[in-house]
């Protein structure tokens, strides 16, 4: 089996968090050939998260996401189930490298500015080592880059000039550049279940607005869907 092949089944595993810990931790050949093409990972499980939304380090919340989106998947194209796993796999590659510690509130947390982007190149980079071809490398780079648009998504009343309000406007804007890489209204829909996973990963009392929102969100798509067909 080659190691595409051997990682997507470890991604697709239904207890991804305990399988991969002890495939990296108990398997040689595995650890030395994932971190020959990513090392960030490496550093990803050193990395923890002293911050309100997190309680994990990077690496298991990257796992937990995982997890999280294979439940999620469930019922769709093997090869979608891939790209998905794949891109929550990388949604959060690139904290190390962005990470800083600030104050807030009084308080000293760590953030990780555009890590989304230091992961978009990450994936740009890895993907085709392992044998994704182009067309779905840029997918996947894609979801990775807006993986945390939904951070700044309101569905009610917008305060903060760093937000956006939850309406038609914004979806169509959405749909319009996913569509550079594909199909934009069916990456929307997998772009909101990469927030839901990504949400499920984190600290459960900070997440309950941002999952209602999400759900809103994908209430709105099966409206649109709803009225293209009427």
């Amino acid at each position: 089996m080659d190691f595409k092949s051997y990682l997507d089944k470890v991604l697709l595993s239904d207890d991804v968090v305990k399988v991969f810990h002890n495939e990296y931790e108990n398997n040689p050949n595995f650890k030395k050939h994932l971190v020959s093409v990513l090392p960030e990972i490496d550093d990803c499980a050193k990395r923890e998260q002293n911050n309100p939304w997190h309680i994990y380090n990077v690496l298991d919340h990257i796992l937990h996401s995982v997890e999280a989106m294979n439940k999620q998947s469930k019922g769709l194209p093997e090869k979608d189930r891939i790209m998905l796993a794949y891109t929550m796999f990388l949604h959060d590659i690139g904290k190390p490298e962005c990470h800083l510690t600030r104050m807030k509130k009084g308080v000293e947390i760590d953030s990780f500015f555009n890590h989304n982007k230091a992961g978009e190149k990450i994936a740009n980079r890895f993907l085709p080592q392992i044998g994704f071809n182009e067309k779905d490398t840029k997918v996947i780079a894609k979801l990775v880059d807006k993986h945390d648009i939904f951070m700044f998504i309101q569905t009610g009343e917008v305060k903060n000039p760093h937000h956006r309000k939850l309406n038609d406007k914004l979806i169509n804007g959405e749909i319009k550049e996913l569509s550079e890489v594909g199909d934009g209204e069916s990456l929307l829909r997998y772009l909101v279940m990469v927030g839901r996973s990504d949400n499920l990963a984190q600290n459960p009392e900070m997440t309950a607005d941002s999952l209602k929102m999400l759900d809103k969100f994908d209430e709105m798509l099966d409206n649109r869907l709803q009225m293209a067909n009427q």
